[in-house]
Order: C-alpha cells, then structure tokens, then sequence
C-alpha cells in the first residue's frame, strides 16, 4: 500500500476516526523525535581529515626553557 493509499483510505474516515489517527501519528513521531534527541549520535568530526606535522615540530625551543628558568 502506497502512501497515496494511505492518505486515501484516511480521508474516508469519519471526522472522529481522522482525529484518533492524527493523536495517534502526532504521538508516534513526538517518541520519535523525543528518542533521536536523548541519544545523540557519535560523530568524529575530525576523522578522515589528513594529519599534517609541521616541519619544525620537533626543534629545539631555548626561549620555553629560558622563561621555564625565571
């Protein structure tokens, strides 16, 4: 059954059945939308983003130490 079938069928209900199944829809996606928010998903903005290391990375740095002495 298509969603157009749906709808369809839906129209064709008495006024208070069409207001049982909008209670009923508006309930099902408040779980959803309320459930998707209390458990965030993991993302790893970061990942798969190069990893690139200066040249100088590794140099010696005398002024750090100088100011470490003070």
């Amino acid at each position: 059954m298509t969603l157009q079938d749906i709808q369809h069928q839906a129209l064709k209900l008495p006024t208070k059945e069409k207001w049982q199944l909008v209670q009923t829809l508006l309930s099902a996606i408040q779980k959803d939308t309320t459930s998707s928010e209390t458990t965030p998903e993991k993302t790893y903005p970061l990942r798969g983003l190069p990893i690139t290391i200066s040249d100088d990375f590794d140099e010696p740095m005398p002024e750090l130490w100088e100011a470490l002495e003070e």
